[in-house]
């Protein structure tokens, strides 16, 4: 005899598997970028660094302006890819609980399943039982 909700349960355990697979893809998109906001502060504190070398030979205006737009420009990439994060942050909470509800859902029917399929053990178990004591009882009454 199977269990009652395994249909269920194996809807259930798909569910799951595709939610932990989304929040792996969301997971993924929030290392990138995270790389790519250390990227930009390599970048800009290899570019402090050489502009620091420049300023002690001599250096002229135009590279000056180079160098504060670039600075400007990874400030303004900083605060967007910080915003980005933050939003990817929150996607990833809000499906994180989504897949911690499915496990709590899919372990509610799994605990189900053994109590079932201990009740029918028992019963089975019972049944046996009953059929032995039959059996044992007719041969004994056979012997006299």
């Amino acid at each position: 005899m199977s269990f009652r909700f395994d249909m269920i349960l194996r809807l259930n355990k798909n569910k799951e598997n595709l939610l932990q697979k989304d929040m792996g893809l969301i997971n993924a998109l929030h290392q990138k970028q995270q790389d790519q906001i250390k990227f930009v502060k390599n970048a800009t504190e290899d570019s402090k660094n050489e502009l620091n070398q420049k300023k002690r030979s001599n250096i002229n205006v135009e590279t000056m302006i180079l160098y504060d737009n670039f600075f400007h420009g990874t400030r303004s990439q900083g605060v967007r890819q910080e915003k980005i994060i933050s939003e990817i942050n929150t996607k990833l909470e809000a499906k994180r609980e989504e897949v911690v509800e499915a496990m709590r859902k899919r372990r509610t029917l799994e605990i189900l399943k053994d109590r079932d399929m201990l009740k029918e053990r028992k019963a089975r178990e019972r049944k046996e039982t009953a059929v032995l004591d039959e059996v044992a009882s007719n041969l004994w009454v056979r012997k006299f």
